[in-house]
């Protein structure tokens, strides 16, 4: 530690940049699906806005993504709620894309984009918000340790 805060080692910080390039893109990627999807949707559906419906959920998981990738870059623990959050609207994804299928085909497509996409990015993302978690309370624990003082709530550290 100098002058009270915590030193952050390179090896950390090459891993919050892998990280955040792996939302980013991941944002980005989606950028076009959204402009599909504003294009090609149906209008109307059973729902008066089904259209908005999508872009707007589609919008919010980039944005979610993209939070993540920028609280990454500047290697802020606070990363750990974004990532929490796109892992929440990935599932959510999923499981509205296997249900709202309109036919057997849609309902294959739609499960395996899930299975191979939606379902793995939503672990990773919630992999990532634990092991951040962990580590600021492991830092947390070892900067109560470097002043001599006992933590208020001792939390056993283990990898």
């Amino acid at each position: 530690m100098v002058d009270g805060s915590v030193q952050i080692s390179p090896e950390v910080r090459r891993r919050f940049r892998r990280l955040a390039w792996i939302y980013l893109i991941v944002a980005t990627a989606l950028l076009p699906w959204i402009v599909y999807l504003a294009l090609t949707l149906p209008r109307r559906n059973l729902e008066r806005h089904y259209r908005s419906t999508w872009v707007g959920f589609d919008t919010l998981l980039v944005v979610a993504l993209a939070g993540a990738a920028y609280l990454a870059f500047r290697v802020d623990p606070r990363v750990q709620f974004p990532a929490t959050t796109a892992a929440t609207l990935l599932v959510v994804d999923a499981w509205f894309d296997v249900t709202t299928a309109g036919s057997r085909s849609d309902s294959f497509r739609a499960m395996i984009l899930a299975v191979l996409v939606e379902l793995p990015a939503a672990a990773f993302s919630l992999y990532v918000a634990r092991r951040v978690s962990r580590r600021v309370i492991e830092l947390a624990y070892l900067e109560h340790a470097a002043r001599g003082q006992p933590p208020d709530d001792p939390v056993p550290v283990s990898r």
